[in-house]
């Protein structure tokens, strides 16, 4: 007796549900992990836009003696970066006094397409004078007072 294999025969039914439960069983393990990836690039996106205004705002100390909200000015020396017209992704400055009238301390911050705040307070004098850094969820707690650490 002569037995022929069928080459047409394909895949069953129940060996299609196994693969595609499998690969269901894959994308739902990988699924947060891709976003995760996402979200922290945003994030990463934000700090550093913070990080070029921080250097373009040590050059204005320097050569004004004290910070500037001006942002066309700031936006000249950082191209590419959205400074204080209020869109979700631009960059808020404010400039604060040490001594009435200095403006020797400054915060800028920035929201993240995640919907977290990213913060840096610069102070260029006295016994807090260096980096801080912040973030929060709030607009609010975006603050000279509030941005005080090392958050990022």
């Amino acid at each position: 007796m002569r037995h022929t294999i069928d080459a047409d025969r394909g895949f069953t039914l129940v060996e299609l549900a196994v693969v595609m439960g499998i690969v269901a069983i894959l994308v739902v393990l990988a699924l947060p992990s891709i976003l995760g990836f996402r979200t922290r690039a945003h994030e990463a996106r934000a700090r550093a836009d913070l990080t070029h205004m921080a250097k373009a705002q040590a050059g204005i100390a320097v050569l004004d003696g004290g910070f500037t909200t001006d942002a066309a000015r700031l936006e000249a020396m950082v191209p590419g970066v959205d400074v204080g017209n209020a869109t979700d992704r631009s960059v808020r400055v404010l400039v604060g006094d040490i001594a009435p009238g200095d403006g020797r301390q400054t915060l800028m911050y920035s929201r993240a397409v995640s919907g977290m705040w990213f913060g840096m307070r610069i102070v260029g004098v006295g016994p807090e004078a260096g980096r801080h850094t912040c973030s929060s969820i709030l607009e609010a707690e975006m603050t000279l007072d509030a941005c005080t650490g090392t958050d990022w």
